[in-house]
């Protein structure tokens, strides 16, 4: 049976089989020779309420009988009696313009439950066509990723050998930073692509991305999770679409974006919302210190904020002390917190004396939902100033465990290990009281004992939240939309609470998710950082919402001779909008904070430029919309980056000498944001594409408004610009 409009055309065999999904003005057939099941559906089975161990797989073939039927631009697909028991999938799709939407019905009248459904089950050939090293799939993968072709530039291996790119949207919640940011993937080379998004406005938890099955093919297909309620029948709450695309990964978020636009988490745009405080749409920089191993012991904390009014005023603009090793106990140890490093009286003074001087102390951060146990780390080790003894053992088994989520046979869910950073460790259920005390009520604590008005719900990656099989915390076992519901719930709770005191108050999350963007006052990205694994990092996410939520550039981005890449950070932050960041420490090899005075001339001008011109123009850089940008014809710049990998490996990359993105004004006006990160002056030209409003200039302010300068326009709608090593330019289009 077949389907087809100018824009798709889709071949069904008599079982339900996808034969063909092709693109009819170009002829190309996305699907691998032999066509695909539509799903794959996996049971749990129940017993008095409670998830039993295994699982059991079932697939159209197992049907006793399937029923097609058509209707004017509609297929409905009805498969029955899967593996003899009384559970039927009725599968629909339906032609909608360039789009395909398909959807899902499932009738179960067993004891089983469902834990998730693979579906569309699309298996895509590889190559595409007839130039494989031009081929691309874009995965959402923390700020986003684009992957190669997987027998050319081959992708993470999962436990069991195979090249598996499938992550969870919004996130595992837990050891790792699995975390989607956007639900949305899509597959493309040099002649075109696939993009399939699940049109979800709530947010429901899934996975989504690429596996390279046997024949070479490739497994796009998106899996739903499910809460494991047995003998439930339920159609999937949203839609899959697919559609096709010419261009690259900013034509396929385009696409997505005409969608996701209509979501709920795009209400209100950074201009619009009222309660993100103003010295964050103002700007400040980031900058990431320790408390802890300076000397003098605490008495550090003394010294702080005459050590943070140094580099507020080379930097010439207020500071957010991102201060590491605030905690009772030592670094990234929760939820045991106070009195902080230092003692109550001293602490509450070094923030005191920091707002004084007009900047912030941000305790960096909340360790999420973690609950510490136990951790040792010896002198002896490789860290001998990251040494540390905790034992919380007996507080777990009296205070805690009753809350920690558990795995389906009912264990608390253990990470890590006694000498790793974060120790061993369980987790509070998203719906615990605990969870909440965790974020909620420790902000709470700190902003009434100390005055800090800012706030991280770190190694929550993404929103990401662990599931739980618990019958005792009030919500279904399994994964859900419980888990999304329960952590909004603490971030609405903690932002209303701490703003009531002082509008001022900030709440910020590690990474971020679509369902999380109205909960939040800003996010921590870490789109400089790059690769994150595949070939190349692209700031997706800021590419789709960024005028729906600021973002900081926080981390351990040193300012020191040894950062080869420290130019490109602060000039890749200037154009893409990140609150701007760095450290006056390499984190991953020192422990003694640097005075100003050590920071490399280089990586420290290119930082006071981008600085300078980030405040002159927040209401593009804050509050304005990313628009798409074409490479530039500028000489590549080999590097590699000094960041933190998360289990992907560093290699050497190519980046444009120039950076640049245009923006957009919330009143409609546009910009291009611009920074020489090489050695040399650089003379090129810029296209100023569909941007170009018809003067016959253009004006470009130069690091914040050193000086000004008039760019002629010429025929073809460009200008020709000279930048010197580590200009900031921002050119009013």
């Amino acid at each position: 049976m077949r389907l087809s409009s100018p824009e798709v055309y889709l071949e069904f065999d008599e079982r339900g089989n996808l034969l063909r999904l092709e693109q009819p003005k170009t002829g190309r057939n996305y699907l691998a020779d032999g066509g695909c099941e539509l799903f794959r559906l996996t049971l749990v089975e129940t017993y008095e309420g409670k998830v039993l161990p295994g699982e059991l797989r079932l697939t159209p073939e197992t049907a006793e009988r399937v029923e097609l039927s058509r209707e004017e631009d509609a297929l409905l697909l009805t498969f029955f009696r899967l593996d003899g028991l009384e559970i039927d999938i009725a599968a629909g799709v339906s032609l909608q313009g360039e789009k395909a939407v398909w959807t899902l019905r499932v009738e179960n009248r067993t004891d089983f439950a469902v834990r998730q459904i693979e579906y569309p089950w699309f298996l895509f050939r590889t190559p595409l066509g007839d130039a494989p090293e031009t081929e691309r799939i874009l995965l959402p993968k923390q700020d986003g990723i684009l992957l190669g072709n997987p027998f050319l530039y081959p992708w993470q291996k999962n436990p069991d050998g195979i090249q598996e790119e499938r992550y969870w949207y919004p996130g595992e919640g837990r050891q790792w930073p699995r975390n989607l940011s956007v639900q949305m993937t899509a597959y493309y080379d040099e002649e075109g692509g696939i993009l399939l998004y699940t049109a979800d406005p709530e947010g429901h938890p899934k996975r989504l991305g690429p596996v390279l099955r046997e024949e070479g093919r490739v497994d796009f297909a998106p899996v739903h999770l499910r809460p494991e309620i047995g003998g439930e029948s339920f159609s999937l709450e949203y839609p899959v679409v697919t559609r096709f695309f010419t261009g690259d990964w900013q034509d396929a978020a385009l696409a997505y974006r005409e969608w996701a636009e209509t979501a709920p988490w795009c209400e209100k745009t950074v201009a619009e919302r009222k309660e993100i405080p103003g010295w964050v749409k103002q700007g400040a920089f980031f900058l990431s210190f320790r408390l802890r191993y300076q000397k003098g012991g605490e008495r550090f904390l003394e010294e702080v904020p005459a050590f943070v009014r140094s580099w507020q005023e080379r930097l010439n603009m207020p500071v957010v002390a991102m201060m590491c090793g605030w905690e009772k106990v030592g670094e990234w140890a929760g939820p045991d917190y106070f009195p902080p490093y230092g003692g109550d009286s001293r602490f509450a003074e070094m923030c005191r004396a920091l707002k004084e001087d007009g900047n912030r102390a941000f305790p960096f951060g909340l360790s999420g939902l973690k609950l510490l146990i136990r951790r040792h780390q010896p002198k002896s080790g490789e860290q001998p100033h990251l040494a540390i003894d905790y034992d919380a053992r007996k507080r777990f088994r009296e205070e805690w465990v009753h809350a920690a989520a558990l795995d389906p046979n009912g264990v608390p869910y253990m990470d890590s290990n006694l000498d790793e950073w974060d120790g061993v460790h369980a987790y509070a259920c998203p719906a615990s009281d605990q969870a909440m005390d965790q974020l909620c009520g420790a902000s709470l604590k700190m902003l009434n004992d100390y005055g800090v008005t800012i706030q991280q719900a770190d190694q929550v990656l993404g929103g990401g939240t662990p599931c739980c099989y618990s019958t005792e915390h009030g919500h279904p076992q399994g994964w859900g939309l419980w888990q999304i519901q329960a952590l909004r719930r603490i971030y609405d709770e903690t932002r209303r609470r701490c703003k009531e005191i002082d509008p001022d108050f900030a709440l910020s999350e590690e990474w971020i998710s679509e369902p999380f963007i109205q909960h939040l006052d800003l996010y921590h990205a870490r789109n400089y950082d790059k690769p994150q694994g595949g070939l190349e990092a692209v700031p997706l996410f800021s590419f789709l919402y960024h005028q729906n939520l600021p973002c900081y550039a926080g981390d351990w981005t040193p300012f020191l001779p040894s950062n080869q890449s420290g130019v490109h950070f602060h000039g890749w932050n200037f154009v893409c909008g990140n609150l701007p960041a760095g450290s006056p420490i390499d984190m991953l090899g020192e422990f003694e904070n640097h005075p100003l005075e050590d920071a490399d001339p280089k990586i420290l001008e290119m930082a006071v430029h981008a600085c300078a011109a980030f405040q002159k123009h927040t209401d593009f850089l804050v509050e304005g919309k990313m628009l798409p940008s074409a490479p530039l014809d500028v000489p590549k710049i080999p590097m590699t980056i000094k960041g933190l990998d998360f289990g992907c490996p560093r290699t050497e990359i190519e980046l444009p000498s120039v950076l640049h993105i245009f923006w957009e004004a919330p009143d409609g006006r546009r910009a291009c944001a611009l920074a020489n990160i090489a050695e040399e002056p650089l003379c090129f030209t810029l296209p100023l594409a569909g941007y170009h409003r018809g003067a016959e200039t253009v004006q470009g302010e130069y690091n914040g408004g050193e000086r000004l300068e008039e760019f002629p326009v010429d025929a073809e709608g460009a200008v020709a610009l000279k930048l010197a090593p580590r200009d900031a330019l921002f050119l009013l289009i």
